[in-house]
């Protein structure tokens, strides 16, 4: 699926938040984030992020301390430059129905799973899957982002976060377990009301 836009909202009445996301070839891909699962994920998102703008910024091979710090310096600088660079004013296009390529049905995925992973060409694939005792078949989607999309997701979730009033409660009892959230890395060689748009010159995070 080629990203067109991405929408994260906290909806009071449900007390999730919902993530849509919309293709460029039409179709959209809803799922429902609870409390617990964001909690766990947005700490694997940010390194998961970091990582990719790292790697998307440093060139190979950088070993000593003072590379490392002036990786850091440039990663920061370039989680900036992404956020600068958006349009927060363009609204979200509703398109009803997943699309034509995924087999997940018209009901957005209640998220019980997450899994990220950093390729070798420099995307980030996200997993995300709804998994219940007794059902037949899970539900699952993936999509890939390039780093300005990442980051541009995280800023977003975090928004929601405040929006939500989340972090105003004390969050040890209620933490996803560990392996809800999981992060990996891929060594294999080079093949492949928030809202985000990424088809345009620069992508742009709307609100």
């Amino acid at each position: 699926m080629n990203i067109h836009q991405v929408s994260v909202s906290y909806v009071q009445e449900q007390d999730r938040m919902m993530i849509r996301i919309n293709g460029k070839e039409g179709g959209e891909l809803r799922a429902w984030l609870t409390r617990r699962l964001a909690l766990a994920l947005l700490p694997v998102l940010d390194k998961s992020a970091a990582d990719q703008t790292r790697k998307a910024a440093t060139p190979e091979g950088a070993a000593t301390s003072l590379d490392e710090q002036r990786g850091q310096l440039l990663t920061s600088f370039q989680k900036e430059a992404a956020l600068r660079s958006g349009d927060f004013k363009t609204p979200y296009i509703d398109q009803p129905g997943p699309p034509p390529d995924v087999a997940v049905g018209p009901e957005p995925l209640l998220l019980t799973e997450v899994k990220f992973t950093l390729m070798g060409n420099g995307q980030l694939r996200l997993q995300l899957f709804e998994k219940f005792p007794g059902q037949a078949t899970a539900r699952d989607f993936q999509v890939m982002m390039d780093a300005q999309l990442s980051n541009g997701l995280l800023h977003l979730l975090h928004q929601a976060m405040k929006f939500s009033q989340w972090l105003t409660v004390p969050a040890a009892a209620s933490a996803a377990p560990v392996d809800a959230v999981a992060l990996a890395q891929d060594t294999a060689p080079d093949t492949e009301p928030a809202e985000l748009t990424a088809d345009l010159a620069r992508p742009k995070y709307l609100n």
